[in-house]
């Protein structure tokens, strides 16, 4: 490949030899270092390429040999600049665009995320663009190092981050730290202080296992808002069986209760039916930075429609890419019929977003027990209510109060009344 390229910047020719004694002129080619390629008998005559150096030292050769030859074809960059001498505004368009390729090749003009999972890729570059790193910036500006640190500060779901440059591309890589482990240290930090479990939600208990914590509930109870389910603290008692102190921690337990959902869903009878013509028409645009150009409309615009856009990068190579992008349009005529629903497609339909609601549920670990809805639809509407009975976890952190120890409480009193009597 590289040999190729120097063949066409030195230029060659394609000739076509013949003469009394070819195989001779070879021959002497050979002795005399003269490289040709591409050799090929047709005929009577032989038929190669030979570099524009080389084809200059062919004279005594040719009379030697009594053989002559013909040029086919003139190939390299030495033909192409003799070709177009006299058209300078040419050479100043190549000089132009090389100077603005050389011009693009400084800046950033494509930002790449990688193995972000919980993290979008807009929202992780609008974070860039709040720390002053957005398409456009002058690559000798960007600090990796800088950006792998305020990525990890920034996130503290992103345990490693990795930023790097590949011709116009800024590509960032990060991995993000697993569900169970963010739970993990959300819960170390929580447990810095003392902390109860109480109801956040009206629910009878249907089970409950302590790990730390006094509990004050048991299976069966019904328990509101606020209530006290695990205290944060431990009875501790003296030798005549009294509270001596309060030993502080975390309560820990998993409680599960039965509570109940709300559920209403109301929709017409009445509904908009789309059916697409089959009729599309495509427009074409450009993007120049932020600048949108749209090519006018060449056909009869549509009325309804729905508009479907692809976005092509233009690049040169793998990674240098241009700030200039191609935009197609694809709109699909279709037309509205308004239709009802039947009193089975209305229950049918009612009954398909139920499902999707308790799919939800379910999906997020609550169990249902029972369904209460209620399904009925008249001439104007459909209407879905009534209750879901649900078993799922119930209870919320509380930091712990502090309590005075019995003891404290004692000793306070017994100053008191000391010094009533005096």
């Amino acid at each position: 490949m590289l040999i190729d390229k120097l063949k066409y910047l030195q230029g060659y020719v394609k000739i076509r030899l013949t003469g009394y004694a070819p195989e001779r002129f070879l021959n002497l080619c050979s002795n005399h270092d003269i490289l040709i390629w591409n050799l090929e008998y047709e005929e009577d005559h032989y038929v190669f390429c030979i570099s524009v150096r080389g084809l200059k030292r062919l004279k005594p050769i040719l009379k030697k040999t009594r053989t002559t030859f013909v040029i086919l074809e003139r190939v390299g960059l030495p033909f192409v600049m003799r070709r177009y001498r006299k058209r300078k505004l040419f050479f100043a368009g190549i000089v132009l665009c090389c100077g603005l390729l050389y011009t693009m090749s400084l800046f950033v003009w494509k930002i790449e995320v990688n193995g972000n999972l919980h993290e979008t890729d807009s929202n992780i570059i609008k974070f860039l663009e709040e720390n002053k790193v957005r398409h456009g910036l002058l690559k000798s500006k960007i600090d990796c190092e800088e950006i792998e640190e305020k990525l990890r500060a920034g996130y503290e779901d992103i345990i490693w981050a990795s930023a790097k440059l590949e011709g116009t591309m800024l590509i960032i890589d990060v991995q993000e730290n697993l569900a169970t482990n963010q739970q993990a240290a959300a819960k170390g930090e929580e447990q810095k202080l003392p902390g109860d479990l109480v109801a956040d939600k009206d629910a009878v208990i249907y089970s409950i296992l302590t790990r730390q914590g006094t509990p004050y509930v048991e299976k069966g109870m019904e328990v509101h808002p606020g209530d006290m389910l695990v205290e944060g603290k431990n009875p501790v008692y003296n030798d005549s069986e009294e509270i001596a102190s309060w030993q502080y921690c975390v309560a820990d337990a998993d409680i599960l209760g039965i509570t109940e959902y709300a559920y209403e869903e109301q929709f017409s009878m009445w509904y908009e039916d789309r059916s697409y013509t089959g009729k599309e028409r495509a427009t074409y645009g450009i993007r120049l930075f932020n600048l949108q150009i749209r090519l006018p409309y060449l056909s009869r615009k549509f009325t309804d429609y729905d508009r479907i856009t692809d976005e092509y990068d233009v690049k040169i190579g793998d990674s240098f890419y241009l700030p200039l992008v191609l935009t197609k349009e694809i709109h699909r005529e279709y037309r509205t019929e308004k239709k009802k629903y039947t009193e089975k497609e209305a229950r049918q339909t009612a009954q398909e977003k139920l499902n999707q609601f308790c799919k939800e549920l379910t999906e997020q670990g609550i169990q249902i027990v029972e369904n209460r809805v209620a399904i009925s639809a008249d001439s104007k509407n459909c209407r879905a209510f009534g209750t879901i009975q649900v078993i799922e976890p119930i209870g919320s952190r509380k930091e712990t109060e502090i309590a005075d120890t019995p003891g404290e409480n004692r000793e306070e009193a017994a100053n008191t009344d000391a010094s009533r009597e005096n």
